[in-house]
Parts: C-alpha cells; structure tokens; sequence
C-alpha cells in the first residue's frame, strides 16, 4: 500500500486554516498550480473528496475534516522537531553521558559540570562512575569517558580517540603526627610500604596500580592486609590511625588538615596521566564539544 505524501498532508493542513488555496500558496511561497496540484494528488491517493468551494472559500468535507486531525498532528510534530534542532544548535537542549572514574569524578569534573550547566543549562547531563577498564567497556553507551592511566590504542573503538587531560601526582597519605614527616621531608622512599602498615584502594584502582608497577620495579615486595574502596575510604582510615595510604595529590586538597601529602619517591614523585575519551571529531555532537573545550581548558 502506498504510503500518503507527508508535503501534500502538510499543504492540506495550511488549504484548511486558511480556507483559499491562493492565500496557502502566498504562505507557503509557491505557485497556486503547484498547490492545487498537491491538493489533488492527495485527494486521489485517498479516493474520496476533501473539500469543495464556497464561493471564494473552500469548505471541507467530513472526510476533510476527519484527515485534517492527523495532517495537524503532523505539522504539529515537525514543528516540534524543528524547534528541538534549533534548541540543539544553540545548545538550548541535549544529552550528555559522562563516565569516569571515582576519583576525576570526585576531584577534577565537578568544576566543569558546573560550568556546563551555567552556559548551557538546558543540556541534560548523566555521570556514570567506575574503574578505567568498566568505563572503556561502557564506551558504546557514553559520550565521553574520563580514565586513569594509560591505554592501549587497539582496546579503543576505532571511532574514538584517546586525548591526554591532566597530569596529577601519587603521594603518600599520613596523618599529622606521623614520624614520617620529620624522618622524610623532602619525600619517602618506596620502601615504605612494606616497612609501615599500608591502607590499600580497591585492586583496579588506578592509583594502586601505579603504587604496585613501581613496586615491582624496584623489587619491593608489600603485604596487603587493609583494603578500601574509594579515596574518602582512605582519607577515613588513616584520620582513624589505622596506617599509611595513598592518594591523588588533587583529591588530598581537599581533605582536612589532619592528614598530610608526601611525595613518593623523591625528587621525580610518582606522576600518573589522566586521560580523555571522545569520539572522534566528525562524530562529536554539540553538547560534547561544548564540553570538551570547557574541560580542556586549566
């Protein structure tokens, strides 16, 4: 069955508000012909008539009528459509899916969240957290993801490009009274960690995985025998006095003064790379481009 012109619903649309086919031609910028035209190929297509003239008007019949319901409806729906591409190009409107890890989401993102939704406060915004291997995993599902460490160009989608985004430092966490302070000033060994009692993040921290590479390759080998999730969960454990521990220096700013940052491994510190996932230039929406040049700027 042939589908019905949706040009020729719409032309009916504006012939019945207007009730002159000559007046629907001005409006719409066309040739009275072309109008009439579509008129009657819409009114074979449906086999029985539409409207019939009064006088100078045309009136419509209760077939008309009862197809102008839908031809209003349509008109209606593109109109709507064309509004929300118009809101989209001023980015008056959209959706933007962030993943990220716990601790870029908790230390580095928010600042630009808040950002975005003061310029562009009608983009919907999601945060979805998790370690850099769930976000990677989560790609298909995200616009842009915010990851730990490196990665290896072959485990990306090929339509997404991996963009180096902030340089931050590993440091030891301690609290104020530790005797490490005074012992290293300038800095602690890695031998630390199997010297003093240590909190360990979660296996697929980011963080402890640099801790541990670093480990191996000066041949230290450290017990694990405390274990938390998250950056707070350290913070709480060490303020407890329950060991030594870890953490973004970032994440440390923010935390109360009892606890203190040491550099690891002085002079070079143990520096980690933060990284951005994004779709490749020509796939990148609006709201995602927005986004990135408000992140990418310090």
């Amino acid at each position: 069955m042939k589908n019905i012109n949706p040009n020729q619903l719409l032309t009916f649309a504006v012939v019945a508000r207007m009730k002159s086919v000559t007046r629907a031609a001005e409006y719409l910028h066309l040739g009275q012909p072309a109008v009439s035209g579509q008129l009657k190929l819409l009114q074979e297509r449906v086999g029985e008539p539409l409207y019939h003239r009064k006088g100078h008007q045309i009136e419509l019949t209760p077939v008309g009528n009862a197809l102008l319901e839908y031809a209003e409806k349509l008109e209606h729906a593109l109109h709507l459509s064309c509004e929300y591409v118009r809101r989209l190009q001023e980015l008056d409107t959209g959706i933007l899916r962030i993943g990220s890890t716990t601790t870029i989401a908790s230390y580095f993102l928010p600042k630009y969240l808040v950002l975005s939704q003061t310029y562009y406060p009608g983009v919907q915004v999601y945060m979805n957290t998790g370690d850099t291997q769930e976000i990677i995993d989560k790609l298909s599902e995200l616009d842009l993801g915010f990851i730990e460490g490196p990665v290896e160009d072959e485990v990306l989608p090929v339509d997404y490009d991996l963009i180096p985004w902030r340089e931050d430092e590993i440091v030891l966490v301690v609290r104020e009274d530790h005797e490490l302070i005074e012992k290293y000033p300038e800095g602690v060994p890695l031998t630390v960690f199997n010297e003093y009692q240590v909190i360990w993040r979660e296996a697929e921290s980011g963080a402890r995985q640099l801790i541990e590479q670093s480990l191996v390759q000066q041949g230290i080998e450290a017990s694990i025998n405390i274990e938390v999730m998250g950056v707070a969960g350290v913070m709480g454990s060490v303020r407890a006095g329950l060991g030594i521990s870890f953490a973004s220096l970032q994440a440390l700013k923010h935390a109360s003064s009892e606890l203190v940052p040491l550099k690891i491994n002085p002079p070079a510190g143990l520096t980690w790379q933060l990284n951005l996932i994004a779709p490749k230039e020509n796939l990148r929406s609006r709201a995602v481009q927005a986004f990135l040049q408000l992140s990418m700027e310090e």
